[in-house]
């Protein structure tokens, strides 16, 4: 009889990330941004990077393995291959199910078909406007759920790819559809571009892990990853961000680096050198904890210095 679930049966087991914390392992992720952002672009990337085994950025390298394509909006000859082989992807590891005969339901068990016989460690499903009624609350729950179930059973990630909506209303109701969808993923990324070179992952929301650095790339002459960005989740949608702004968390690590070298440093000189330097507050916090610098409290007050 399977009608009742022993809890003493139960086997526990930690989440697992495939590209930690931004992509989860086992579950239902959201890739989301505006039309012209390049979130196919990146996915593909992240595709490439997976097929040989390279690593994505503040990750370590995972073993090659095989992913699973599914795309509504662009050719699999005259785009998305040109692309990857741009990439340099591993053909042999890319997989997709046919939909000649019509629109995959997201409901099939084809998917987890598919997923299981080739060990897929991720699926792409982009947009996932075009595979699922994102306004029809019942077939959202349905879906996800569905999703989500097949995720937990073959430990695949998988990535949805959606659109947004123009208006500026908080980021969670940004996505096109309902508030459900956000809802009901664990991991959403959002992408914008600061300028026609530079675009910005953002980790707006995380249900297991400390949400991810921002992450940058640029697709100036092909695609090339930057690095991390000093950018909020509001000024990436908001689209005032001078494209200097993001790389000045390294110039305040070098500022620290070199003014903490010989010792402690009073706080207000610290925050005051760094103003002259036009490195903001929040920089400057940012990069104290990334290069190990912290406030200590003197007799004279607080003073900063490296450990």
């Amino acid at each position: 009889m399977n009608d009742v679930i022993h809890w003493d049966q139960l086997q526990t087991g930690g989440v697992k990330s495939l590209w930690h914390p931004y992509i989860l392992s086992g579950a239902v992720n959201l890739l989301q941004g505006d039309s012209t952002s390049g979130k196919s672009y990146l996915s593909q990337a992240i595709i490439a990077a997976l097929t040989t085994g390279n690593p994505l950025p503040n990750a370590e390298p995972l073993p090659p393995c095989n992913v699973i394509i599914q795309n509504a909006e662009n050719s699999f000859t005259d785009v998305i291959k040109p692309r990857l082989e741009q990439l340099g992807a591993d053909f042999s590891r890319i997989k997709s199910i046919s939909e000649e005969e019509g629109r995959l339901s997201l409901l099939s068990p084809k998917i987890e078909e598919v997923i299981t016989r080739y060990d897929a460690k991720l699926l792409t499903v982009d947009p996932i406007q075009a595979y699922m009624n994102m306004y029809k609350l019942e077939s959202v729950r349905e879906t996800l759920i569905s999703l989500g179930r097949v995720a937990a059973r073959t430990g695949c990630a998988i990535l949805c790819i959606g659109h947004l909506t123009k208006g500026q209303t908080k980021s969670q109701y940004r996505g096109l559809g309902s508030i459900d969808v956000y809802n009901a993923i664990p991991s959403v990324l959002n992408l914008g571009k600061v300028d026609e070179d530079v675009r910005v992952i953002v980790h707006n929301k995380s249900n297991f892990f400390e949400i991810g650095v921002p992450i940058a790339f640029t697709l100036n002459e092909g695609f090339r990853w930057i690095g991390e960005y000093d950018i909020t989740i509001d000024e990436l949608l908001a689209g005032d961000v001078s494209p200097q702004r993001g790389r000045q968390r390294e110039k305040a690590k070098e500022f620290l680096l070199e003014l903490l070298a010989d010792g402690e440093v009073d706080s207000a000189e610290v925050y005051e050198l760094a103003e002259n330097q036009g490195i903001p507050r929040r920089t400057l916090e940012r990069a104290k904890s990334e290069v190990g610098a912290r406030s200590v409290q003197r007799s004279g007050g607080w003073v900063w210095m490296l450990d």
